[in-house]
């Protein structure tokens, strides 16, 4: 990339455990030591709005003069850079952003449409045009990990297809760097581990929970969602939603162009879906396990122990605590954030980059990318993971053979070096702008 000026987007410090802010900080390195000239634009003059802020980073962009521009670690964050004259990359330095995607479908309406409503009766129509009109800049070229996502939005006359090209979700640089180290074998020793969230409290504080239609949606999507662990909880969502009379389904401006759809949506996948799900698949493993994380409901650790058993250990450094858990376990038992239709998220390339085994619910896109040999590390039902379990547990070979070819595919051709390569300067469909 020498020679390439690009400008890259830093989220604030704390937001999300402020692991987007450390994504973004060593996805900027790793641009400049590809050999880019980086100007990492720090994102809370736009989102706290300080006008001076923004006219004097302006002049310093002026003066930096960037090729393109790259949002990490997500497209979010280039669609928050926003001021009265526009987007701050597309309409005032009119230059091409690359726009890469992490769960978008359910994201970027809680930005587009903020702020979103908590009930019904305070929905607003005119949902589909904002999208349309936020995403569909000439100057933004879109990037999915996900192709349920760009089915979706494509469906929904949001996005055309045509118009956002398919990525496999990449392994970043510290996972790959760890797979290469010398570390600790003692540090977080597990048989079998989780690591990830879960969110009871916001689950029973859902403001429409007064709303009995609604909760009667939730428990009959979430039973065939546990039934079908393959089936993406947006499809059986919105399934749901067009069997209900129309009537019903306007009162409760459940139709996708209404604001509310998309708080109820959200919530229901991302808030409910993923801590049903998970608490179900954990609760249906045989083996124990330990379980790392929750530190977005830290308060919710006495009521895990004692309503469902789980042995909770520490929350990890996602940067340096969580890769020595992902290679000192024998085997990672993952449920992919229900956000992902397809697509897997970054934990699991993650893993398998740093040379951990790590099992996971089904997802076409890293079937299509890895082939057969992604089914070694993919269950579709509880029994399934069981049986997955049992298998590495018990072979210790086979459990090195499959986690070290998998380690060699994702660092040699799906880490965020190759993916910036192919983007930036293999298949550079941005230049077309210039």
């Amino acid at each position: 990339l020498a020679g390439l000026r690009i400008v890259t987007t830093r989220p604030p410090l704390h937001w999300f455990g402020g692991v987007d802010f450390d994504f973004a900080t060593e996805m900027a390195e790793e641009l400049r030591a590809m050999g880019a000239a980086v100007f990492e634009l720090d994102v809370r003059g736009f989102i706290f709005p300080n006008r001076d802020y923004v006219k004097t980073v302006t002049q310093e962009l002026r003066s930096f003069r960037p090729d393109v521009a790259m949002a990490l670690p997500n497209a979010t964050y280039a669609l928050l850079c926003c001021s009265g004259q526009g987007n701050i990359f597309a309409d005032i330095l009119q230059i091409p952003v690359i726009m890469l995607w992490d769960h978008g479908l359910l994201q970027w309406p809680r930005w587009c449409l903020h702020p979103l409503p908590e009930k019904p009766a305070q929905s607003t129509a005119g949902s589909i045009q904002k999208l349309r009109e936020a995403l569909n800049h000439p100057l933004y070229h879109h990037y999915s990990p996900d192709s349920g996502h760009m089915m979706a939005f494509d469906r929904l006359g949001i996005l055309s297809r045509d118009k956002v090209k398919i990525f496999l979700q990449p392994a970043y640089p510290n996972f790959v760097k760890h797979g290469y180290r010398v570390v600790d074998r003692s540090a977080f020793r597990t048989r079998v581990a989780f690591a990830g969230n879960v969110y009871l409290q916001a689950s029973r504080e859902l403001p429409f929970r007064d709303e009995p239609v609604l909760t009667e949606i939730e428990e009959r999507v979430l039973a065939r969602k546990q039934e079908r662990l393959t089936d993406s909880l947006w499809d059986l969502i919105t399934a749901e939603i067009d069997q209900l009379n129309r009537p019903v389904r306007e009162q409760l401006r459940l139709a996708p162009d209404c604001t509310f759809f998309w708080s109820f949506v959200h919530d229901e996948i991302e808030v409910v879906g993923n801590t049903r799900v998970r608490l179900a698949v954990l609760g249906g493993l045989k083996h124990e396990y330990d379980f790392f994380g929750n530190f977005i409901e830290p308060k919710s650790a006495d009521t895990l122990r004692s309503h469902y058993n789980i042995r909770l250990r520490k929350s990890l450094d996602y940067f340096t605590e969580l890769p020595l858990l992902f290679i000192n376990s024998d085997v990672i038992v993952d449920v992919i954030n229900l956000g992902y239709n397809s697509g897997i998220s970054p934990k699991v390339m993650g893993c398998l980059a740093c040379g951990g085994l790590i099992l996971f619910d089904y997802k076409e896109d890293f079937h299509r990318a890895l082939g057969d040999v992604g089914n070694q590390v993919m269950y579709r039902s509880i029994d399934e993971l069981n049986g997955l379990v049992d298998l590495y547990l018990g072979d210790g070979r086979r459990r090195r053979d499959v986690s070290r070819y998998l380690q060699h595919q994702i660092s040699t051709q799906y880490s965020f070096r190759n993916l910036c390569r192919r983007i930036l300067a293999e298949e550079p469909v941005w230049r077309s702008d210039g």
